[in-house]
């Protein structure tokens, strides 16, 4: 293979590729430099250690979520906007399942990036939120039990859960999100559009 003009960013790009072959816990500096048919120290011009590819990762899929999010939402009522951050949340953590885990790291790396873009997650889904008239103690609460419902789905789902029953596992999460919107009571407008 030609020699390869390395950056952080495609070092990334291959972690995540690795990681849906090998898995993320088994990606390594060998493991890359063997890739990318080079010494393992080339990689030591880029990142000092496998924990500062792990958060280079986790900032590169992170942006990738806050923008399909984003783009999710625009133009949305509130509820349908929160629906739409469901659905697409779920199928980023379907595309991203082999590095799902490094968006949740946030708190244990301090990266000041990674911090503000899980911060913006947040505030796309306090600001449907603030639409149904809530105290902010109200959204607070509301936001946390969204993120976890979602987090938990998907993560149960990766673990090999609700394969099995009369519900698919499609129909299940749909359940759940529609019985979360069904407790934002907003008097002044319909809760969601009728699908």
């Amino acid at each position: 293979m030609a020699r390869i003009a390395l950056n952080q960013e495609k070092i990334v790009l291959v972690t995540i590729d690795l990681a849906k072959k090998i898995g993320l816990s088994n990606v390594s500096f060998p493991r890359l430099a063997e890739y990318f048919e080079i010494k393992s120290p080339s990689l030591y011009n880029h990142f000092k250690n496998m924990e500062e590819v792990r958060v280079a990762t986790a900032v590169y899929v992170h942006r990738i979520l806050n923008h399909q999010l984003t783009q999710s939402m625009i133009a949305k009522k509130p509820a349908d906007a929160l629906h739409a951050y469901a659905e697409c949340y779920r199928n980023f953590a379907d595309e991203y399942a082999a590095v799902y885990e490094l968006i949740n790291m946030i708190r244990q790396t301090r990266n000041e990036e990674l911090i503000e873009l899980s911060n913006e997650n947040i505030r796309l889904i306090g600001r449907s939120l603030e639409s149904f008239n809530f105290s902010r103690a109200e959204v607070l609460h509301k936001s946390r039990a969204f993120r976890s419902s979602l987090h938990g789905f998907v993560t149960l789902s990766q673990l090999g859960y609700f394969q099995r029953g009369e519900a698919s596992k499609e129909d299940s999460f749909e359940y759940m999100v529609a019985e979360f919107l069904e407790t934002l009571t907003d008097k002044t407008s319909p809760l969601i559009e009728k699908r």
